[in-house]
């Protein structure tokens, strides 16, 4: 199964998702995580820097905390402006064949990089924060969702209320991530939150969430 993470908007929360879904899919099924964001920010998310070197999609890998994750590297860069989107599909697809679940991590934007993951997923998750522009952004990833034929779902990240908007393609989970110190504090320690939250308290909170949106995702 292919999972990919999307949205055009920066700052919401996706490789936050995309890392703590990895995380708790882990503990029962073999994962592996694609960063396919130029910038690296998954990758960063595990404390590992890009590679300033190339490599075919696929190609390197680090098992981290049970996750095999796939960094960001100077790669993608040429991909993005290819706009070879079959050639990443089946590429994605050729990876994925090795895992159970493989995540993939996009690029802010709806370019030749994450339109290639939103045609190879099998499963796609928006995060989206409860503000105008990353609303506009969901409703435009929709369009291209029905252009495309694919549907996704949603949920509410750093928000304790979930948002409710109709949209034809995407289909807004009652779920929300709370803003939380810990996402901080975790992020600078190259750990998901979840992880580190495992360690810190003896009654996790955030992980619960992603549990209940990898089991949403899986059935």
């Amino acid at each position: 199964m292919i999972v990919t993470v999307i949205n055009q908007k920066g700052g919401v929360g996706k490789t936050t998702t995309a890392v703590n879904l990895a995380y708790v899919l882990s503990k029962s099924k073999n994962v592996a995580l694609v960063d396919m964001d130029p910038e690296g920010g998954t990758s960063f998310s595990f404390g590992i820097r890009r590679d300033r070197r190339e490599y075919p999609l696929g190609g390197k890998s680090i098992n981290i905390f049970g996750v095999e994750v796939f960094p960001a590297h100077l790669g993608l860069l040429k991909l993005e402006l290819s706009g070879e989107v079959e050639e990443i599909v089946n590429a994605i697809r050729k990876l994925a064949e090795s895992f159970e679940v493989t995540v993939v991590d996009t690029p802010p934007n709806l370019g030749t990089l994450a339109v290639a993951s939103m045609i190879a997923a099998d499963r796609i998750v928006s995060p989206v924060t409860p503000q105008p522009l990353a609303i506009e952004a969901v409703r435009n990833l929709d369009s291209r969702l029905q252009s495309l034929g694919k549907g996704a779902v949603a949920f509410t990240n750093m928000s304790k209320r979930a948002l409710e908007v109709e949209l034809r393609s995407v289909k807004f989970l009652r779920l929300s991530v709370p803003q939380s110190r810990l996402f901080t504090e975790s992020s600078r320690l190259g750990v998901p939150a979840s992880r580190y939250e495992e360690v810190r308290l003896k009654r996790p909170k955030v992980t619960r969430v992603y549990e209940e949106l990898a089991k949403v995702i899986t059935e």
